[in-house]
């Protein structure tokens, strides 16, 4: 055996030794958290929450939005509009609520809504679509030992907080100049 073969050999015995000893201790490392970070400052935690909502909300477009499979039968009734109704009962496009929960957000648990129907209730032929919102959040990255405290940055995430109920499209509109440029003869 030639002394090239004999390195490749041990180098490829010895691979697969290091490269699980390294994966061992880079597991290690990321599970272990120092004690002063079990837990966060929660009053900190809002005040950089606060300091970062805006008052301003912007529409997100879902076109791909997919319903569940089984729609309830709350689907194929008329709205309820008796007095003592819900506005999800009195909704063309009824939903329910789920929390969201991260252990690595701030706040940790966000309600958020999800459409119950695929279509809207009554006859009207529109579809049921998720009302979404951006909301501000904070993210936890990485503890810092020498400190004891956890590293957060200012992140948005989108959320469902509604349906409502949208015509289909049946062709896309040309601009307005387009049309006003014509001679009507």
């Amino acid at each position: 055996m030639n002394s090239g073969a004999l390195f490749l050999l041990l180098l490829l015995g010895a691979l697969p030794s290091a490269a699980l000893s390294a994966k061992r201790h880079r597991t290690r490392h990321l599970h272990r958290v120092h004690p002063a970070c079990q837990q966060s400052s929660k009053d900190e935690l809002m005040a950089w929450f606060k300091e970062s909502v805006e008052h301003e909300s912007t529409e997100v477009v879902d076109a791909d939005w997919v319903p569940p499979a089984p729609e309830p039968a709350i689907c194929y009734e008329l709205p309820d509009t008796s007095v003592d109704s819900t506005v999800m009962q009195r909704s063309l496009c009824p939903w329910q609520w789920k929390l969201n929960h991260d252990e690595n957000r701030e706040p940790q648990i966000l309600s958020e809504a999800y459409c119950l129907c695929r279509k809207s209730r009554g006859s009207s032929g529109s579809f049921c679509m998720p009302i979404k919102r951006d909301v501000n959040v904070l993210r936890k990255i990485l503890c810092d030992p020498a400190t004891g405290r956890y590293e957060y940055i200012k992140a948005v995430q989108t959320i469902t907080v509604g349906c409502h109920s949208v015509l289909p499209r049946t062709q896309r509109a040309a601009p307005f100049f387009r049309h006003s440029d014509r001679e009507v003869k």
